[in-house]
């Protein structure tokens, strides 16, 4: 049961002072869960607090993806908690909750309820339709107060990631044909069904790139990629002619893992994404990160050299307390 808490209170973060302590919070709050991803983020942290000038850019308007915005609790001077939300470039206005954090020395004194009772209150004052947050599925302390707080599970994926020297020298097996480029026009709807199975529409902001417009082999998708001319290689594996399974490799400067969105059915034999892996390969050795539902490709996954590094539970608030059809759940999810 949460309790009140006994020192402090709760206030919005002030952008030319609180983020070094930030920073510091939660690299002790986080210390055993604490990835390479996530000491990128301090860093980036770091960075914006010695720079006056960012400090003012973000401080202006709300930046989509930036991760400086939320509310600390201090206590006696010293912050003790943390809960960020970073605005989503979305129409409805949405929020990814991220870094819900209390020191150890103050935990349940209710600090982190009370934190995301802020938090809820000023999304719903600024008009978000939805907030959203990833939870390790192991951390039942935390999950059980979100859901008291009105939050939905949805659904479980799992983060797998591939390092620079973890690859087994591996070809292309018999019967399969490998290349890289965008589908075929024909089979673009089989692969946004495989894409909608695996990265459900409505997280669309959550994929590494717009992967409608992006991998469309259309008029509108070629428009959209002149327009936007980001940097990534797709890997398409044929089998008779027939379309098998995509992968697409997206670089990500400053970030110590490269993304990789795959698209495969349910039943794609594992030497597809094996076959896959190996053609990324020939673009980068960087240490590759895919984050799937739990279950899906994972015997290929395996034997390409991939690693289950977490297990995350995505949960969902919706302004419309209603819920009538709150979000892919563990219960109902495809993969296929």
């Amino acid at each position: 049961m949460e309790t009140s808490p006994h020192c402090g209170q709760g206030r919005w973060i002030d952008l030319s002072r609180d983020l070094n302590p930030i920073a510091d919070l939660l690299a002790v709050a986080f210390a055993e869960r604490l990835d390479e991803d996530g000491r990128a983020a301090l860093r980036q942290l770091r960075r914006i607090a010695r720079s006056r000038r960012a400090q003012r850019w973000y401080s202006q308007r709300e930046v989509p993806g930036a991760p400086v915005y939320g509310f600390v609790w201090e206590c006696k001077g010293r912050i003790v908690g943390n809960v960020s939300l970073i605005p989503l470039d979305t129409t409805p206005k949405q929020y990814l909750i991220v870094n819900v954090a209390v020191l150890p020395a103050y935990r349940r004194r209710g600090i982190a309820h009370a934190l995301m009772q802020q938090s809820l209150a000023y999304a719903r004052q600024q008009g978000a339709s939805r907030l959203w947050l990833q939870v390790d599925t192991d951390n039942h302390g935390a999950i059980a107060l979100y859901r008291r707080l009105g939050f939905v599970a949805c659904e479980t994926v799992t983060l797998w990631q591939l390092g620079d020297s973890q690859t087994p020298d591996l070809l292309p097996l018999d019967g399969f044909q490998v290349r890289s480029g965008l589908v075929r026009r024909r089979e673009w709807a089989r692969q946004l069904a495989w894409l909608h199975s695996l990265y459900p529409p409505e997280r669309a902001w959550h994929l590494p790139l717009p992967a409608e417009q992006a991998l469309a082999p259309t008029w509108r998708g070629w428009w959209w990629r002149l327009l936007h001319p980001l940097t990534f290689r797709q890997g398409i594996v044929r089998k008779a002619g027939r379309l098998q399974a995509t992968a697409v490799w997206l670089p990500r400067p400053g970030a110590p893992t490269d993304a990789v969105l795959f698209a495969a059915p349910p039943d794609a034999a594992p030497a597809t994404i094996v076959t896959l892996t190996s053609h990324l390969r020939t673009f980068t050795r960087r240490p590759l990160r895919a984050e799937l539902p739990r279950g899906a490709a994972e015997e290929g996954l395996r034997a390409a050299g991939f690693q289950p590094v977490r297990h995350l539970l995505w949960m969902l608030w919706r302004a419309d307390a209603a819920l009538t059809s709150p979000c892919y759940n563990e219960s109902n999810t495809k993969h296929g």
